[in-house]
């Protein structure tokens, strides 16, 4: 697998103001290096506040890092971008797939948006994209003129995955994708997105709080603790020999809890 992004000492300081009579509160993320190659799943893991939704943010551009570098290897030419914007090659999936809809505009229109702002592609070109696109997360062509509230949970997920894929990105970074889903929905889009992988040679980064899912799922796990990587390596490396403390806290949990937690 070839090398596709490349995060280098990558800090973010965040400080939320309280009130008055309290002290601001100050977390800083970093300084992080991560690889990431194509095809490749790597899974974010660890406790509330280490940061793992921040660095999400940063790699696709919703927040500015403060210092560091993302280097995107793009039809084998480098470049680097300091995230101050959204780059086409690495898009977000949302938790809540719903919300991230606008329940005023069917699915076609939805769709056809991020096209019509950042492609050249005419009418046309842009609804035999978007129908394609439809069919590739196992919807059907006449989705284009459903709205949210004519949507099951699973088929709003793919619609925001649809939406995520539409400009043909090289990685895809989810922030617990699968929480709100009921266990089949949740079987099915891990097994959509296996397909898409196997299909696109996708690079997907996700945050989740469900071993199971990251055990079946991921490649590669990183583990956070207050803002700092404590922990990576190959995912069955990580199960059978954790070695931070967090990452043993965390796996404990999981064995605890693995004749009641399956992936149905």
């Amino acid at each position: 697998m070839s090398e596709i992004l490349k995060v280098n000492q990558l800090y973010f300081k965040h400080c939320n103001k309280k009130s008055w009579l309290k002290k601001p509160e100050v977390f800083e993320l970093g300084p992080i290096d991560l690889d990431v190659r194509r095809g490749e799943t790597i899974a974010i893991i660890g406790e509330n506040r280490a940061g793992k939704s921040l660095l999400a943010k940063l790699l696709v551009g919703a927040l500015k890092a403060d210092s560091g570098e993302i280097t995107l290897n793009s039809h084998f030419a480098h470049h680097a971008y300091q995230p101050s914007h959204i780059s086409h090659d690495v898009r977000m999936i949302f938790q809540f797939s719903g919300e991230a809809m606008n329940p005023g505009l069917p699915v076609g229109k939805i769709l056809d948006e991020p096209l019509r702002l950042n492609t050249k592609y005419n009418e046309i070109e842009r609804r035999k994209l978007v129908e394609e696109v439809l069919i590739k997360v196992g919807l059907l062509r006449e989705h284009i003129y459903f709205y949210r509230h004519m949507l099951s949970d699973g088929q709003q997920q793919r619609v925001a995955l649809a939406r995520a894929l539409i400009l043909q990105p090289k990685i895809l970074v989810a922030d617990e994708p699968f929480a709100a889903l009921d266990p089949s929905v949740r079987s099915q889009t891990v097994n959509l997105i296996l397909k898409l992988q196997s299909e696109m040679g996708l690079a997907f980064i996700f945050i989740s709080h469900n071993l199971g899912i990251v055990r079946h799922l991921a490649d590669k796990i990183i583990v956070m603790e207050n803002g700092q990587i404590v922990e990576s390596g190959k995912t069955e490396t990580i199960f059978r020999w954790p070695q931070h403390d967090t990452t043993k806290k965390l796996i404990l949990a999981y064995q605890s809890l693995v004749p009641q937690q399956t992936l149905r």
